[in-house]
């Protein structure tokens, strides 16, 4: 039956992206990051979409099924991904609020070493079709990717064997994002101003 693939599908997209929201949500009260903030506002939206979608296609699988009261556990299923993804949402929420963290997470940020960021990859990047094996970037640089958005959609947990192309949205961790920008030939806030 098509529905029940298709509700496969968006049950698998709503719980990477859940659990990338989470991941972002928390990254971006340690390291105080509206940028990547923002990013989970984007994805809570996209989950929203995924949970009507979902419910849709199993009141229509429901019709054609003998136990149609089985779709019931696709719909909570779908109510529990957003769900977290609303907690994900409002964690995020703490830094857009410009809410005073707490001393303790003061604290965290101080002693991590590592910043998160969201880094566009633009014209002439050296990084555009290069697989993420071949450019090694947590050895190289000292980032690791957890997720990739390509137009729309997001690659969560990217493999090795992802090829980054031209108007990716990297969203990466680590000491080296700076030098995932100049890769990137994304141009600071600075250069921007000078064109």
């Amino acid at each position: 039956m098509k529905e029940l693939e298709e509700i496969k599908d968006c049950l698998i997209e709503m719980k990477n992206l859940s659990s990338l929201m989470v991941d972002l949500a928390l990254s971006s009260v340690m390291y105080n990051s509206e940028e990547i903030a923002e990013e989970v506002y984007i994805l809570e939206e996209k989950i929203d979409e995924l949970t009507l979608k979902v419910k849709k296609l199993a009141l229509r699988a429901a019709k054609n099924l003998d136990d149609p009261e089985s779709m019931l556990s696709v719909i909570e299923m779908a109510t529990i991904n957003e769900q977290i993804s609303d907690s994900a949402y409002e964690i995020a929420d703490i830094v857009l609020r410009d809410v005073e963290p707490h001393p303790i997470i003061r604290k965290i940020m101080h002693d991590v070493e590592e910043e998160i960021g969201r880094v566009k990859v633009h014209p002439g990047s050296i990084l555009i079709g290069q697989t993420l094996k071949q450019l090694k970037l947590p050895s190289k640089i000292g980032v690791r990717l957890i997720a990739i958005k390509r137009g729309n959609r997001y690659i969560y947990n990217p493999s090795s064997d992802e090829t980054i192309k031209e108007g990716d949205v990297l969203i990466a961790v680590g000491a080296g994002i700076d030098k995932l920008r100049e890769l990137s030939n994304e141009k600071s806030e600075e250069e921007e101003e000078l064109d």
